[in-house]
């Protein structure tokens, strides 16, 4: 009996110790191993992430097929334009007036009117670009080079288009983008809006 329970004694202390060998391993690999781990998710989720936003913000979350409509729509307006202009232009009017809350086809309306397409278009009055800005405006809105750029004039005449609207209304807001502070009327030049904002709604 006594040397029965002996074995049974080692058998004990060999479990014990195999048992103290796994909670040993355990306690030191399972921390790191969980913190491994959640650094890869980490890391994939971020690239996941990176990559979503990259895209956004490299075709403005819009489709492809929207972006080539309007694309065509721009070189329709002015087909002296090259097909990059024209893609430019065309991604410019959906991502500002997205930004600034306009339709979209009220932009390329306005574009229509006042320049007719032409990036380089000069007013008698001295107005620039696409969307025929004044000068004046690049401090206003602190605009840095030119405003013969599409982006930067697209995105200025946006912010002052979405800024009248909402001080003085839809029809106004129009009138007052030709005519600013200037006692002349808008009237002719609100139909003319409207009836280019047709061909693009």
């Amino acid at each position: 009996m006594l040397m029965s329970g002996e074995g049974t004694g080692a058998i004990r202390r060999r479990r014990s110790g195999w048992y103290s060998s796994i909670f040993f391993c355990l306690a030191v690999f399972l921390p790191f191993w969980l913190a491994l781990n959640a650094a890869l998710i980490r890391n994939k989720v971020s690239a996941q992430l990176v990559g979503a936003l990259a895209g956004t913000y490299q075709t403005g979350g819009q489709s492809e097929a929207e972006r080539a409509y309007w694309q065509g729509l721009m070189a329709a307006m002015n087909p002296s334009l090259s097909e990059r202009e024209a893609g430019e232009i065309g991604m410019a009017v959906l991502r500002y007036s997205s930004r600034y809350g306009l339709e979209p086809g009220l932009v390329a309306a306005i574009i229509k009117v006042e320049s007719h397409g032409n990036p380089f278009a000069v007013s008698s009055k001295g107005a620039q670009g696409l969307m025929q800005v004044m000068p004046f405006w690049k401090k206003e809105l602190g605009v840095h080079g030119t405003l013969f750029d599409i982006d930067n004039n697209i995105n200025a005449g946006c912010r002052i288009l979405s800024e009248n609207i909402r001080r003085w209304g839809f029809e106004e807001g129009i009138a007052r983008y030709y005519r600013g502070n200037l006692p002349v009327s808008g009237e002719k030049y609100l139909v003319k809006v409207k009836a280019a904002l047709g061909a693009f709604s």
